[in-house]
């Protein structure tokens, strides 16, 4: 009997050794803890929150990146003392998704040439926003403006920007400020309507854990381990797109004349359709850019040859689709900026901008006259083309 009784003895001083050194790892475990902060770097403990899912460290700038629409403007971003993004991150005030009766709502949709960041620092002062208030002081109609402008963004990112977020906004109009960064699409080898040659998703983007360790991280021993050794891992993002400059001025010219911009006439024709489906009047806006020594100057400036021919295929291309919706388009002569006007070849100063939104103003105000505040955009009867 003596046996068994030191064999249960055994397997009671084991367990009992069990729990103190489970306790005891715990304890330690908690004072590692209290002094994460003191024994670690802080990159180390920015790679650790990225690896947990903390959204605040993943380093974009003014973009996040989104599951849907590949990236967005930061929301409630601020700068120059000045609240640039809503919580949607359009750059004008918080507007609900809910429409207020008897209000036109205007959207404008575009690159950074429509949403105007840094060039014009107060978002109130952009080409819409003037638009807007220029459009309420001719009709006496209460207008509301949301300007949906997106750096960087093309067709693409445009047409799943309208399609996941802007047309549950319900704007009367939408004015479609076009055909720059399109542009970009057609200086590349190896043409893809769908843009792969080119853009590849981001660059760096944020670390993402693997099952099992989400468990480990619990512990703050093996957050410290992995603190130092990701301590210098870059969390920087970026957007994955080529840039002209890897090719010769040439070698680039050669394939925007090769090139057909197949990619931004499938993308906007079906961003028009969508638009008219959801009941909103579409604008035509192709891309202004300066056509003097601001486009021969600067980084791209031996680019400029090619760069022209790209946006007039685009413009061509918009040209079409305007005609075969039977489209509204806003027209601006060459000239119609002062070269002085242009902060480098295409972005605007507060002077150029309100001539922007002068050429606007005129295109829009019959279309605002016959919504009307009551009647809705039913009143302009735009219809789909016959097959």
């Amino acid at each position: 009997m003596a046996k068994p009784k030191k064999l249960g003895r055994r397997c009671l001083f084991r367990l009992i050794l069990l729990v103190f050194l489970i306790l005891f790892a715990v304890g330690i475990d908690a004072v590692v803890g209290s002094f994460y902060r003191h024994l670690t770097p802080q990159s180390g403990r920015e790679a650790v929150a990225s690896l947990k899912g903390n959204e605040s460290v993943k380093k974009t700038g003014n973009y996040v990146q989104h599951p849907y629409l590949h990236y967005t403007a930061r929301p409630h971003q601020v700068t120059f003392n000045i609240q640039q993004t809503n919580s949607y991150a359009h750059r004008n005030p918080e507007v609900s998704v809910e429409r207020t009766p008897g209000v036109v709502r205007i959207m404008a949709i575009g690159g950074s040439t429509t949403n105007s960041f840094p060039y014009i620092p107060d978002p109130e002062k952009t080409w819409i926003a003037q638009a807007a208030r220029k459009l309420e002081e001719e009709t006496g109609v209460r207008v509301e403006y949301i300007n949906a402008g997106l750096h960087a963004g093309n067709s693409a990112d445009l047409l799943a920007h309208w399609v996941f977020r802007n047309r549950f906004f319900k704007p009367d109009i939408v004015v479609l400020h076009m055909g720059g960064n399109d542009g970009i699409a057609l200086q590349f080898p190896d043409y893809d309507p769908e843009y792969t040659h080119f853009t590849h998703g981001w660059r760096n983007t944020s670390l993402a854990a693997r099952p099992f360790e989400r468990v480990l991280l619990h512990s703050n021993l093996i957050k410290v381990f992995y603190a130092h050794w990701l301590a210098d891992i870059s969390l920087e993002a970026e957007l994955g797109r080529d840039l002209i400059t890897m090719h010769s001025p040439a070698n680039a010219l050669r394939y925007v004349q090769e090139n057909e911009p197949a990619g931004f006439e499938r993308n906007l024709d079906l961003l028009v359709r969508n638009i008219l489906e959801d009941g909103a009047i579409p604008v035509i806006f192709p891309f202004v850019y300066s056509r003097g020594e601001k486009l021969r100057s600067g980084p791209y400036g031996k680019y400029a040859e090619s760069l022209q021919l790209s946006y007039e295929k685009d413009e061509v291309v918009m040209a079409g689709i305007a005609e075969r919706y039977h489209l509204k388009t806003i027209s601006m002569p060459a000239d119609a900026i002062r070269e002085s006007d242009f902060v480098d070849f295409c972005h605007l100063n507060l002077s150029g901008e309100t001539i922007k939104a002068e050429y606007v103003t005129r295109a829009v105000l019959p279309l605002i006259s016959e919504i009307g505040p009551e009647e809705g955009v039913a009143a302009i009867g735009q219809t789909m083309p016959e097959e």
